[in-house]
C-alpha cells in the first residue's frame, strides 16, 4: 500500500490535500485510490480519482526572493526540498459498513488516500484480494462484470458491465447501449473494439452482431493481431463470413443508384444531359418494378439488357419535345452509339444485374442477426469503392428499418450490435452531397430510435469531429485513444470527459503503448458514468481469459495461444 494524499479540506464534494513525500514526483494524475475513515459507528470507504496535481514551492513563488533566484538559480535548503504537491481527488463511489451509499463523505483532515492494494479494506475471513475489493464498488454484481484490460500503471483490472440489450430481459440494460472507439491510425481502436465485441458476444450468447471488414482486421488479421473469429468459435459462437459480392440486392432504386455509380450513362446515352438521364432511367425502370418497389428479375416481365435498352429508347419521346423525323434521328443516333458500345454495355450490365439475381438477400442477413442472434463478418475488401460504401450503407439502413418493423409488426425486440467502422463515411458531420446527407439522416435516426428496440450501434473512427454531433452525443460509452489533438476533437472530448477528464487524457496520451481513456455506461468503476478511466486493453486472448477466469465466473477459453491461428 502506498499513501498518496493527506486530505486537508473538502470543498464542493472534492478532496483537497497534499501529496505524501513517498509519492512526491510520481505522476498521480488520473490514478484511483481508496479513502477510509470512521464517522461515529460507521466505517466509510470511498473510491476516489486524483484529477489534479500541481507542484509548488512557496519560497520560489514569493516575489521578494526573485533577485536571489535570478542570480543563483536556486536557494540552498529552500529549493527542491521545499517543494510540495497539491492535489484534488474526486469521489466516485462510496460504501458505508461495506454497503453502497450516496457520495456524501466529508473526511477529517489528515485522512489518507491510498493505493488500491490497501490491506485495511480486506477481510481475512473472506480472503478478498484488491481486485475483488475494487469490483465491490461497481454499480452491479460481479456476475455482470468482465475485464477488457487493466488500469494504466496498476495491477488492477477494469471491470465493464455486460448485459443483454433486449428490453424484455429482466436483468438486461432495458435498452441497447451504443459505444464509440476513437483514435488515430495505429492507436489500437480496432484491437479495443475486438475485445469489447468478444466480451459482449460471449456474455450474452443470444446476442447477434454485424461486423463489416474493409481492412482485413477481422477476417484476415495478421499474426500479431487478435483473431476475433477464432476466439468466438473457440467459445462456442459460430461466425458467418460473407463477401459483399455475394449479397443480393432487390429494390429498383438500388439498381438505379448502381448504374449511376458505374457511370452507365457514358455507354448508353453519353450525349444526354444528367437531369434527362435520371428521368429516362426512372421511366425505364418503372416497367420492371413490382408493387413492392422490387426489381422484377424472374418471369415474363423480368428485366434484361435487351428489354432495358428497348424501353429506354422508347421513353425518349416522353423526355424530349421533339416529334417525327427529329425524334427518329435522335433515337437512331442513340441506337448507333449503343451498338458501338455493346460489348462494354453487356459486361457492365451483367456485372451489375448479377447483384440482383444471385447471393444472399440483405433482409435474410438482417433477420439472422436481429431475430436469430447470429454473428456476421462482411468482407467488403475496401472502403474506397463507391459501390461497396453504397451497399454497406444500404445494409445499415435496412438494420434501422427492420428493427423498427419487427417491434411494430410482431412486438419482437432485437438483441444485437451493428459495428460501423470509418463512421465518417456514413454519418459525417458535413455530408458531401444529398445522397450522403440522406444516409446520414437515416442512420442518425436509427441511432436515436433503435436502442429502444434492442439494436446497438458501435462506431469507430479516427476523429470525433468528423462524425455528426447528433450521432456522437447519442453514444453511451466512449473509448478515447491517442490522436485527439485537434481543437475540434478536444472540444468533443471535453463534452464527454469534462476539463478534468481531458487533463487525465493529456497525460495518458503521452505514455507508450496503446492507452485509452474510457468513460460511460459500460465502465463498471464507481457509481458515476462520467469517470475518465485510464486503461490499457489486454494484448492477447490468453491474458484476457486468465484474468477474467481468476476472479470472475467467466469460463472463457483462450483457444490457441497464437492470436491468428
Amino acid at each position: 500500500m502506498v499513501e498518496y494524499i493527506s486530505i486537508g479540506s473538502t470543498r464542493n464534494r472534492q478532496f483537497y490535500g497534499i501529496v505524501r513525500s513517498s509519492s512526491l514526483g510520481n505522476e498521480l494524475l488520473g490514478r484511483l485510490g481508496f479513502l477510509r475513515f470512521n464517522a461515529g459507528n460507521s466505517n466509510i470507504s470511498v473510491l476516489c480519482q486524483i484529477i489534479s496535481v500541481d507542484r509548488r514551492n512557496t519560497v520560489h513563488e514569493d516575489g521578494s526572493f526573485g533577485p536571489v533566484i535570478a542570480a543563483r538559480g536556486s536557494i540552498p535548503y529552500l529549493s527542491s526540498i521545499g517543494d510540495y504537491e497539491e492535489a484534488i481527488a474526486k469521489p466516485i463511489a462510496q460504501q458505508v459498513n461495506g454497503s453502497a451509499a450516496p457520495l456524501r463523505a466529508n473526511p477529517p483532515s489528515g485522512s489518507q488516500i491510498v493505493s488500491l492494494d490497501d490491506n485495511s479494506l480486506m477481510s481475512e475471513e473472506e480472503q478478498k484480494n484488491p481486485q475483488i475489493i475494487f469490483n465491490s464498488f461497481a454499480p452491479v454484481s460481479e456476475s455482470y462484470l468482465r475485464y477488457p484490460g487493466s488500469l494504466v500503471g496498476e495491477a488492477i483490472n477494469v471491470p465493464i458491465i455486460c448485459k443483454s440489450f433486449n428490453p424484455a430481459d429482466d436483468n438486461g440494460w432495458g435498452e441497447a447501449r451504443h459505444a464509440i472507439f476513437l483514435g488515430r491510425s495505429g492507436s489500437g481502436k480496432t484491437h479495443a473494439a475486438k475485445i469489447m465485441l468478444a466480451l459482449y458476444l460471449l456474455s450474452t450468447r443470444t446476442m447477434g452482431a454485424f461486423i463489416p471488414d474493409g481492412k482485413g482486421d477481422f477476417i484476415r488479421p495478421s499474426g500479431r493481431d487478435l483473431n476475433l473469429r477464432n476466439f468466438l468459435e473457440a467459445n462456442g459462437r459460430n461466425v458467418q463470413v460473407i463477401h459483399i459480392e455475394d449479397l443480393r440486392l432487390e429494390n429498383t432504386d438500388q439498381l438505379q443508384e448502381l448504374l449511376s455509380i458505374e457511370n452507365f450513362q457514358r455507354l448508353v446515352a453519353p450525349s444526354i444531359a444528367p437531369d434527362k438521364w435520371r428521368l429516362l432511367l426512372e421511366l425505364t425502370l418503372e416497367k420492371f418494378t413490382d408493387e413492392d418497389e422490387k426489381l422484377i428479375v424472374e418471369g415474363d416481365k423480368a428485366i434484361s439488357q435487351e428489354k432495358f435498352l428497348e424501353k429506354f429508347n422508347d421513353s425518349l419521346e416522353f423526355v424530349y419535345a421533339e416529334t417525327g423525323k427529329k425524334l427518329d434521328v435522335r433515337i437512331e443516333k442513340l441506337k448507333k452509339s449503343q451498338e458501338d458500345n455493346l460489348t462494354k454495355i453487356t459486361s457492365l450490365w451483367n456485372r451489375v444485374l448479377k447483384r440482383f439475381t444471385e447471393g444472399e438477400k440483405l433482409i435474410d442477413i438482417v433477420d439472422h442477426v436481429l431475430i436469430e442472434g447470429k454473428i456476421y463478418f462482411l468482407n467488403i475488401d475496401s472502403y474506397n469503392t463507391s459501390v461497396n460504401v453504397f451497399i454497406l450503407g444500404t445494409l445499415y439502413k435496412r438494420f434501422r428499418s427492420r428493427a423498427l418493423n419487427l417491434y411494430k409488426s410482431r412486438q419482437k425486440y432485437a438483441n444485437a450490435i451493428v459495428y460501423v467502422d470509418e463512421a465518417n463515411r456514413f454519418i459525417p458531420q458535413s455530408p458531401k452531397d444529398e445522397k450522403q446527407k440522406e444516409l446520414q439522416e437515416k442512420l442518425i435516426d436509427g441511432i436515436k430510435t433503435t436502442r429502444q428496440y434492442g439494436l446497438a450501434w458501435w462506431l469507430a473512427d479516427q476523429r470525433p469531429s468528423a462524425i455528426s454531433k447528433d450521432a456522437f452525443t447519442q453514444m453511451g460509452t466512449f473509448f478515447f485513444g491517442k490522436g485527439m489533438t485537434a481543437v475540434a476533437d478536444q472540444t468533443n472530448m471535453e463534452s464527454v470527459l469534462g476539463k478534468d477528464g481531458c487533463n487525465v487524457y493529456s497525460y495518458v496520451a503521452t505514455m507508450g503503448g496503446s492507452p485509452f481513456v474510457a468513460s460511460g455506461q459500460f465502465i463498471g468503476v464507481g457509481s458515476s458514468e462520467s469517470v475518465a478511466v485510464p486503461m490499457q486493453f489486454f494484448k492477447d486472448w490468453q491474458t484476457l481469459a486468465d484474468q477474467n477466469n481468476e476472479t470472475l465466473d467467466a469460463c472463457i477459453q483462450a483457444g490457441t495461444t497464437n492470436n491468428n491461428s
